[in-house]
Order: C-alpha cells, then structure tokens, then sequence
C-alpha cells in the first residue's frame, strides 16, 4: 500500500474524555486531532490577541518571556519558509524534533507522522483549494509534494478523521466508538488506533453518511506512525 505523508505533529497524550466509552477506549489516548490531544507549538495562542492566554501557555512551557519571544520568531520563521505548515504540521522529523528539544523537552510528547493511502489523495484535495502555494494549509502542501510513498516511523494504526480547515477531527470527538462497536467488529489495537486499513474503511463509510450526524467533512482513513 502506497502511503502519501501528510507531515509530522508533536501531541501530547491525554487521558480519556469521560464521554468516551471506557469498555473500548483506552485510559490514555493519542489522536492527530487537535481537539483530543494538544499539540504544540498552540498557533491559535501563539498569533492570538489574548496576551493573558499567551501568559498562561508560557508558564506552562516554563519559558521566560526572552525564550517565548523566540519560539514566536522560530515559528514565525519556519512558517514563511513553509517548513512549519500551518498550523502546526512539521514538514521534516528533524524539524519536528528540533522544536520538541528547545521549547518542550519538560512536556512529555510523541511526534507522530499521519499519512493517506494513495488511493484517497484525490478526494483530498478536492476537498481543499488548487494550487500549491504558501498559503495553502500544511498537510494539504505536504501532501502534494509527495515526497515519499511509505512512512518513516513505526506503524501504529488507522484513525477516522475529518480534515478542515488545516486541522483534523476524530472520530472520537463524535463518540463514534459506540456506533461501530454496535455494526462492526470494533477493537483498537495495543497502540489506541484502529489494527487494519479494511476495518477502518468500513467505518469511514458509515461515518460519511448523512444521517449519522458528525461534522460535514470528509471521513477518511488516515495511517499514523510514531516516529518517537
């Protein structure tokens, strides 16, 4: 199976939502979205005009206000180089791992790769604008390079995701465990993520109805990869 590499992300795990369902969510989750775990550099803080929300973000990091200053301009830096993809996709592992190392080494956090199957890039990007430009979202740019065909790190499974706006939502944001476990074999495997391309098919299929109510993007079965 070809895969297309969407970019890398810096999560951080997160215990499980208490609407989640415990009997098939694990205690401790990592998604690619943003809305199950933060990842970092938080742009929305970064280039937001609440100087009390970047205060807080910056006593969380612990980093004083000349080390906030230059995360701000490493951000700023990588994002006009196209490096950084907005909004907080790393185009290279290095890249991804150089952030992690000066700005976050007190924060426990996985850098992940997602990736499409190559069958479903097309109905990807018609979903987003023409055009490779350096406006354009970062998975979205990171895809159409095609700079490889199989990911780098450590396969750890499939995830249902939406993809809008440069960022993802999960099938986890809609409690949608609950609605394959009752059509289909439903079971993460030892790594939180969905065991085989063919299950998480099926479930995009069924989340891509319009009767069952989730976000109106589209589902589609995004491979994740740990590469530290």
């Amino acid at each position: 199976m070809k895969v297309r590499s969407g970019g890398y992300l810096l999560i951080e795990r997160t215990e499980r939502a208490d609407y989640m369902d415990e009997r098939l969510i694990p205690e401790f989750i990592q998604s690619a979205s943003a809305c199950i775990c933060e990842q970092h550099p938080t742009l929305d803080v970064l280039w937001g005009t609440s100087n009390r929300s970047k205060n807080q973000y910056r006593e969380r990091l612990r980093l004083s206000e000349e080390e906030f200053l230059i995360l701000i301009e490493w951000v700023e830096f990588y994002q006009e180089s196209g490096e950084l993809g907005y909004p907080q996709t790393f185009q290279t592992i290095e890249l991804a791992k150089k952030f992690r190392d000066r700005f976050f080494s007190h924060i426990e956090l996985d850098i992940i790769e997602i990736g499409l199957p190559e069958s479903y890039v097309s109905d990807f990007l018609v979903e987003g604008e023409d055009g490779d430009s350096p406006e354009r979202y970062g998975v979205e740019r990171f895809i159409l390079r095609h700079e490889r065909d199989e990911p780098m790190g450590k396969l750890l499974g499939y995830e249902v995701l939406g993809y809008e706006y440069g960022t993802f939502h999960s099938y986890l944001c809609n409690g949608l465990e609950r609605d394959f476990a009752e059509r289909f074999t439903f079971q993460l495997n030892e790594h939180g993520f969905i065991p085989t391309l063919a299950e998480v098919e099926h479930y995009c299929t069924y989340s891509n109805q319009e009767d069952v109510g989730t976000e109106p993007v589209l589902w589609l079965p995004w491979v994740i990869s740990k590469v530290e």
